[in-house]
């Protein structure tokens, strides 16, 4: 028998062979793909060409069966390109044969050749013309068991997706174990003419840009696989070896040594690696198999599902670099969530910072295994352990590994960011600037909920209760409230931070600097910067709930309770007016209809119905002010400037163009200081949001003019309704100022200048003082809320904000008002109705005036 006729019939036995175990696989295998989507990445009118990294009879099955399901062209079709037409639609990047008798299990020594199909294919698109449709080389990852195990055992090499690519026994393993766990990568086509006219040798031989474009898949692959699943892991136990090794670790153990009366080099490092052991995580792919089960079973029971956006954001990032997700602190969920999340979305899972509160019993074991690693509140007085915990943080940067920490500190009690905490910033910049090889890029991510977890317990502390200590019991406790209605998940990264970019600007010799053990004198000042622009981000990148919409117009009505008619149009205008004020940013404002808002609120048990001979009233029910009020500001800050442009015409339906850009100008600064937003509000902005009022009814044009809705047209009950939602802030800052101004004896403001008496001076305690007695007095006088007037570190930050602006004076420990404030005591008063001007009045002169001692 002629040998290319039994050569024919062995391929034809081969390809039946497959055919059949193709369709044997098909059944078991079950893959899920990303993007979930493909209709905006591949464009199936031209030629497709699909890349895997390794070959297998497995990875072209679970390629097939996605293709098949997003209707694209499979894998085994005929491809015609040019004058060229293919059998097959696959180019296998690594393609050699293992060599020795281990090969089955893929453990011997790969070979590489370059595949001629793609040299084929190169070659017959160099002839091509422009007017000829070009090739589309798609890259598709597919990891079977996807997250890598720290175990080094046979059993984790063979049955878990690792850095080393599988040979055909392990590649059968884990077909048969994770078949149901396997996720399709598809990646953004590369273009076959772009990737010739990007080369500048001149004109490249076909040979030449077959390696080019082979080596670019491969670094491609390579950083996808980082994205996917982390840096090759190696033993936790080795890790800390190099934890140990750190040079400073190895100086804090010795200093830590002579500072005990009798020298113990061994004792000190035993308590180096005692701290080493407490922080670590320790990564379990079982575990973590656990955890999704049962978080994916808990976010069913708990919420009607999670709204994802701004997931581009982190895509256009995450390979290549080394990924720190700074999320605003809501709750304990937010953790689990955004791990959930980005495991969900084919990221490798973070290592998590978390509160050395939270190892507890058994609980923390399986937080430690699902990537937590523990700090405690503050290394003061601990030279040793913060040594260890720096080198630890660092070598994790180094290695590879995205992190996630909440720069807040804790969670949020109000509903707005708290001040950044600089140093988990500080110490991952001391990290990089000490090796900088891997890019650091800050991921912001906003979490938006409907209802807190922890709703209770914050409502109670903000009345006055002590902050409650987890416990295992309180735990316990907190899961029979899983069966409540806690309403929909918002989540949305904003635009990320290079660090590289930031420390080009401050400091463009800082390649050049070696920091060494100590930080360099810049670099403090640079890491606030670099917390008031992850927490800008944050913010900038907000999603509107229904709660938050409903929260915000609840409150601003009188007493909590509306007409259902009144209600309904608010909730539109207000969905509206965030429209169109936040037009192309990244915050998200959903369309939404009144009636399901205000039947979400029923459900979640915010809102009652109360009826009267004329209608319904909608009332909030008691004790729900104080929930509602966190959610309100939660998006507090997008409502800000058309909020202080409406209280801007509170007393006075005409206002200049000029009046409103100095009300501008010299407000909303401060406010914009509190809620993490720029504090320089452009013309645009400002025109902007004008248009957007003028669109609603709320302002009309004349010449340079603008005029408010007149007495009686209900724009004009919604413009005064606007207006209060900035009114608690004008409020409080007037409270201050007020006090600052106000002479012992004297029932005026004083505006200070050269030829008065002394300006008044106040310690910084004594006004924080007086602010809180005076909100008191307006919270029983005036029915205000006394927190909304008066939250310490709100109150800390407008301080902080005067002095910057050089509108106080410091002298030591007191602080004096300079000529510069009349401007903003005088905007402010403006804005306030005579009433409230004068009982703020009444309280700071009475405050001032008396002789209790703060």
């Amino acid at each position: 028998m002629p040998q290319g006729y039994s050569l024919a019939i062995a391929t034809a036995r081969s390809n039946v062979i497959s055919r059949a175990l193709a369709r044997a696989l098909s059944v078991w295998v079950k893959p899920s793909s990303l993007p979930e989507n493909t209709s905006g990445l591949i464009d199936t009118k031209r030629p497709i060409l699909y890349v895997l990294e390794t070959g297998g009879l497995a990875d072209r099955t679970a390629l097939g069966l996605m293709t098949r399901q997003m209707g694209l062209p499979t894998p085994g079709e005929d491809l015609e390109f040019g004058a060229l037409q293919e059998r097959s639609r696959v180019v296998v990047l690594v393609h050699g044969q293992r060599r020795g008798w281990l090969r089955s299990l893929g453990l011997g020594k790969r070979e590489t050749r370059t595949s001629r199909r793609l040299f084929r294919l190169v070659h017959a698109g160099m002839s091509l013309s422009d007017d000829e449709p070009d090739l589309q080389v798609v890259p598709v990852a597919i990891y079977w068991g996807r997250a890598p195990d720290s175990d080094t055992g046979l059993l984790g090499l063979l049955f878990n997706e690792n850095w080393e690519l599988a040979g055909r026994l392990s590649k059968l393993l884990r077909t048969l174990i994770h078949g149901r766990n396997t996720l399709v990568q598809f990646s953004e086509p590369l273009s076959l003419r772009t990737l010739a006219r990007s080369d500048n040798t001149g004109t490249p031989s076909a040979a030449l840009l077959t390696r080019k474009l082979a080596r670019i898949l491969r670094v491609h692959f390579r950083k996808r696989r980082v994205a996917t699943l982390g840096p090759d892991r190696s033993h936790r136990r080795t890790l800390l070896d190099q934890v140990m090794a750190e040079h400073s670790v190895r100086e804090a153990i010795s200093a830590d040594a002579d500072s005990t009366k009798a020298y113990n080099y061994q004792r000190s490092r035993g308590r180096a690696e005692g701290y080493a052991n407490e922080i670590a995580a320790n990564v379990s792919y079982t575990t973590i198999s656990v955890l999704d089960r049962l978080l994916t079973r808990l976010w069913n029971e708990l919420y009607d599902g999670i709204q994802l956006d701004g997931i581009e954001r982190l895509q256009a990032v995450a390979d290549g670099n080394e990924i720190v997700y700074v999320p605003c602190h809501r709750s304990h969920i937010d953790y689990l969530l955004l791990s959930f999340i980005l495991v969900k979305q084919g990221f490798s899972l973070p290592h998590v910072a978390a509160g050395v509160n939270l190892n507890l019993p058994v609980i923390g074991s399986i937080l430690r295994r699902g990537g937590a690693f523990f700090l405690r509140r503050s290394f003061s007085g601990q030279p040793l352990y913060a040594a260890v915990f720096n080198a630890y943080l660092k070598v994790i940067i180094q290695r590879g590994h995205p992190i996630e920490y909440f720069i807040e500190g804790g969670r949020s009690r109000t509903g707005r960011l708290l001040p950044a905490r600089g140093g988990m910033l500080a110490m991952t910049a001391s990290a990089y600037l000490s090796n900088p090889l891997t890019p650091v890029i800050f991921v912001p991510v906003y979490f938006g909920y409907e209802r807190l977890v922890e709703g209770r317990a914050f409502t109670s502390e903000l009345a006055g209760d002590k902050k409650k200590k987890e416990s295992i019991l309180g735990l316990l406790r907190s899961l029979k409230t899983l069966r409540e209605n806690y309403g929909r998940v918002h989540v949305n990264f904003g635009d990320p931070i290079h660090l590289d970019t930031l420390l080009d600007t401050r400091q463009p010799a800082w390649r050049k600097s070696n920091p060494g053990v100590s930080r360099p004198e810049w670099l403090s000042p640079l890491v606030s910067e670099l917390g008031e622009r992850i927490l800008g981000n944050i913010n900038a990148a907000a999603s509107v709930t229904p709660t938050s919409l409903l929260a915000t117009v609840m409150l601003a009505s009188r007493h909590g309770r509306v007409d259902r008619d009144e209600l309904s149009t608010q909730l539109e205008l207000y969905d509206r007016l965030l429209r169109r004020t936040h037009k192309n940013t990244n915050v998200v404002v959903p369309s939404i209809e009144a009636i399901d808002v205000i039947k979400r609120g029923h459900e979640l048990g915010y809102l009652e119905t109360l009826c009267d001979p004329i209608g319904e009233i909608i009332a909030l029910r008691e004790g729900q002010s104080g929930p509602l009020t966190y959610f309100r500001n939660n998006i507090l800050h997008l409502l800000t400037l058309p909020s202080l442009i409406a209280a801007g015409f509170s007393h006075g339906l005409t206002r200049n163009r000029s009046d409103i850009a100095e009300l501008v100008a010299t407000v909303l600064p401060f406010l914009h200081g509190e809620l993490f937003l720029p504090t320089d509000s452009s013309k645009e902005q400002t025109e902007q949001a004008l248009k957007a009022m003028e669109r609603e009814g709320l302002l009309s044009r004349h010449q340079d003019k603008w005029v408010g809705a007149s007495t009686g047209e209900p724009e004009s009950v919604s413009l005064k309704r606007l207006g209060e939602i900035v009114m608690p802030g004008i409020e409080r800052y007037y409270i201050c100022v007020s006090l600052l101004m106000h002479q012992p004896g004297d029932n005026a403001i004083i505006v200070p200048s050269q030829n008065k008496q002394a300006a008044p001076t106040l310690t910084q305690e004594s006004l924080q003082s007086r602010c809180a007695d005076c909100a008191e007095r307006l919270a029983s006088t005036e029915g205000r809320n006394r927190r909304e007037l008066h939250d310490k570190n709100l109150f800390n930050q407008f301080i902080d904000a005067l002095d910057k602006k050089k509108l106080i004076k410091r002298d030591g420990d007191n602080l004096s008002p300079l000529p510069e404030l009349s401007r903003l005591e005088g905007q402010t008063r403006q804005l306030l109705d005579e009433g409230m001007h004068q009982a703020i009045l009444r309280a700071s002169a009475a405050r001032s005036n008396s002789n209790k001692t703060p």
